[in-house]
């Protein structure tokens, strides 16, 4: 019986493992857009540092607890060996799931759509907006609302350069402007630019300058129908949910409020008969000495 011989596989030849000695740390420099502010540190060598990201929240940036939901995704382009720092550029943004949770309760219509829009300059984004209503709303409004938001975005992204279209995802006035014609079909209780996600840049691009928070208002032709239309008992029973989340939120605060405090009374106790407890002791043994 002939056996057959097995044939030996090559074996790769394995990379030289990096020691830690030869790795460098490197300061991440936000792009122009974003004031060249600082992100943070990144250890590694000039080779595989370029292509790596960041993801920084957008409190960091304005120090304000609302932003703390919102998470920024930069990518380093390019090194500087002697400063020891990297240049990025912006590639997107993400809200936590919690917060997305949040927004979306019971008895009311999700209504998102997925868009790539190629700015004035020429990047591509792929964009989702998510407009939730107060309560559920019919098929043929949704239908609308869709379409008001699909068109709001494609005329700012139209207008638009990437660096100021990236400031009105980020800082909310997408989502202001297209509230503003949504709640004529149909009231909303938020809408938001929920992700981002850059697609394609152009050759040579990069962030030439700062834009201003000035945005025009876009007007957009909205074409209604009958069953489209907000009826009266909706509006009436709409003003009513508003008044009750009003009244709900406001009792919250006043529990929490009571809570805290309650806490608080709680701790004092607790540290004044630890107190009085150690003082006692110390007493004691005195007395025995």
């Amino acid at each position: 019986m002939s056996q057959k011989l097995k044939k030996g596989k090559k074996k790769k030849p394995k990379a030289k493992k990096v020691s830690y000695k030869d790795k460098n740390w490197y300061t991440v420099i936000a792009p122009k857009n974003f004031n060249y502010q600082e992100l943070g540190d990144i250890i590694g060598n000039e080779k595989n540092v370029v292509g790596r990201t960041i993801e920084v929240l957008l409190y960091d940036f304005t120090n304000d607890f609302n932003d703390i939901n919102l998470k920024l995704k930069f990518k380093i382009v390019d090194v500087n060996v002697e400063a020891k720092k990297c240049n990025s550029i912006f590639i997107g943004h993400s809200y936590t799931t919690d917060y997305v949770r949040s927004i979306v309760g019971r008895g009311v219509s999700k209504i998102s759509t997925i868009l790539n829009l190629t700015t004035k300059d020429g990047y591509v984004f792929r964009i989702t907006v998510v407009c939730v209503t107060i309560r559920r709303a019919r098929s043929s409004q949704q239908i609308l609302i869709r379409k008001i938001m699909s068109e709001i975005m494609k005329e700012f992204a139209k207008s638009l350069n990437h660096e100021k279209f990236i400031n009105g995802m980020i800082k909310g006035e997408f989502e202001n402007q297209i509230t503003r014609v949504v709640k004529t079909i149909y009231p909303v209780s938020s809408c938001t630019v929920i992700k981002s996600k850059l697609i394609a840049i152009p050759e040579g691009g990069e962030d030439k300058e700062v834009p201003d928070n000035e945005y025009d208002i876009v007007e957009i032709e909205v074409k209604r129908s009958r069953k489209s239309e907000i009826r009266r008992t909706e509006r009436i029973n709409v003003k009513k949910i508003a008044e009750a989340t009003s009244k709900t939120e406001k009792e919250e605060e006043i529990k929490e409020e009571v809570l805290e405090e309650e806490l608080e009374e709680e701790i004092e106790e607790e540290v004044e008969e630890e107190v009085e407890e150690e003082v006692e002791e110390e007493v004691e043994e005195e007395v025995e000495e």
